[in-house]
């Protein structure tokens, strides 16, 4: 008798890319880097409530931006370890850190959906895809972190240093203790950006299901 062979499958995953950016106040927008991210565990709760049960609130609504204001601009700042497992436990506990918080940045458009590299056979351009990009920056009227009550405030004047970034769902809305952490990511050291006087620093976030 002759054996069956049953082709292999392609492991079907999630992955991303994170873009740092400098956008002046003319209007250009300089590259800064780019980084992999990692994908927390707690994706696969978010795309379950989406794809299950359509729930609309677990769609991805904001970025985290975690900063720490540094003595002196170009200071560097020391990443964390963190694991698949940390949740939205990590930033509130931030307050145990007198100099490091966290902004949590709307997205600024709807997120574009287009074909990752390699999968033009498969989607139709300008039609259907299987890639996420997301935008977010953070604002010119400036901000305060969340962690510290606003006493750790973000800016140029207190060389605020962007090292570490976030993809979050906020099924609570205003609620932050609700939120649920799809992705996350840190800046080494060449790519590690104090906030300037006459830019804002912007994130794209590319996420890609294969």
């Amino acid at each position: 008798m002759n054996e069956i062979r049953v082709p292999q499958e392609r492991i079907a995953q999630v992955r991303g890319r994170v873009g740092l950016w400098n956008i002046r106040e003319s209007g250009l927008i300089e590259p800064i880097g780019f980084k992999r991210n990692q994908i927390q565990y707690s994706w696969g709760y978010i795309a379950a409530q989406c794809m299950g049960r359509a729930a609309r609130e677990y769609a991805i609504r904001y970025m985290y931006i975690e900063y720490e204001n540094v003595a002196t601009a170009g200071d560097i700042v020391e990443i964390p370890d963190y694991g698949r497992d940390e949740g939205v436990e990590y930033y509130e506990q931030l307050y145990n850190v007198s100099n490091r918080d966290y902004l949590r940045v709307p997205m600024i458009v709807e997120p574009m959906i287009s074909i990752a590299t390699g999968f033009e056979d498969y989607f139709h351009d300008g039609v259907d895809g299987n890639k996420l990009t997301f935008f977010a920056q953070t604002q010119a009227a400036g901000a305060d972190g969340l962690a510290h009550g606003g006493s750790v405030p973000f800016g140029s004047g207190t060389n605020s240093t962007v090292f570490g970034a976030a993809l979050v769902a906020a099924p609570g809305g205003s609620d932050r203790s609700q939120d649920v952490i799809f992705a996350r990511t840190y800046f080494l050291e060449d790519e590690q950006t104090v906030k300037e006087v006459s830019s804002q620093l912007g994130i794209t976030w590319e996420t890609v299901f294969e």
